[in-house]
């Protein structure tokens, strides 16, 4: 038999991400799950490939200084089985709302504070949702810094995605058990494989705005819709759990 809780959590700044391998967790009353948004490689050269993410074919490379990213939701979804027999199970559902402006090359904002009760966790995802309407007229999606082609000259670069973002982060199964634990679930935005896909001729030949390589849906549109779709793929993830003052990976 199954039965399903929704839980709401309207915070403007706390705890709550996550999406890995398996593992197990515990709690002594119960246990919290807060998520970080990092961008993760900053600097890196041209093109980037599936395979080889950066290459050094080219002298081209492009570094980043600013990454922002306004967070509306934060949406946890699992499956809870009774921790003895692994049958009975609970449909889960918490939702944190925002929205939250994060800076993700160095923001120490943990979102979501969802609590897990004692058992076994299955099919866990989690949706991170940013929405223009939350935006005003900024950009959902914001990043800001330099592209070096392979004359060695250096153009300032800019995306701004006014679009809705979303995308999600999914893990096979936890088990918490009876002794407490935080959890933080670290989403790692990878800025080399946001421009997978785009040769640096592309950037070499874009149209310039006031000296600046603006990529957005009115402008370099190529361009943008290639970072568009690599951001709302799925995302990797790590996450720590802090146990009686230590923290284990």
């Amino acid at each position: 038999m199954k039965n399903k809780i929704i839980l709401s959590a309207f915070l403007a700044a706390t705890i709550g991400f996550t999406s890995c391998n398996k593992d197990e967790m515990g709690t002594n009353g119960p246990s919290t799950m807060g998520v970080k948004i990092e961008a993760v490689n900053k600097s890196y050269s041209l093109p980037v490939t599936s395979d080889t993410k950066s290459a050094v074919a080219t002298g081209a490379a492009v570094t980043w200084d600013t990454v922002q990213l306004v967070v509306s939701q934060i949406k946890f979804e699992a499956e809870l089985k009774s921790i003895v027999t692994h049958h009975d199970s609970i449909e889960i559902e918490y939702k944190w709302k925002g929205p939250k402006l994060l800076n993700l090359l160095d923001d120490q904002m943990v979102l979501g504070n969802f609590l897990l009760q004692p058992g076994f966790y299955d099919e866990i995802e989690l949706k991170v949702s940013g929405n223009r309407d939350d935006a005003g007229k900024k950009p959902v999606f914001y990043m800001v810094g330099k592209y070096t082609n392979d004359e060695n000259t250096q153009i300032p670069v800019a995306v701004k995605v006014f679009n809705d973002v979303q995308f999600k982060t999914e893990k096979d199964s936890v088990t918490v058990t009876e002794e407490s634990m935080d959890i933080t679930s670290y989403i790692q935005i990878y800025l080399d494989e946001l421009m997978a896909g785009i040769d640096p001729a592309m950037l070499d030949d874009a149209k310039l705005t006031d000296g600046v390589i603006i990529i957005s849906s009115d402008n370099n549109r190529e361009i943008y819709f290639t970072v568009l779709r690599n951001l709302v793929k799925n995302h990797k993830c790590y996450y720590e759990h802090k146990f009686k003052n230590k923290y284990k990976k």
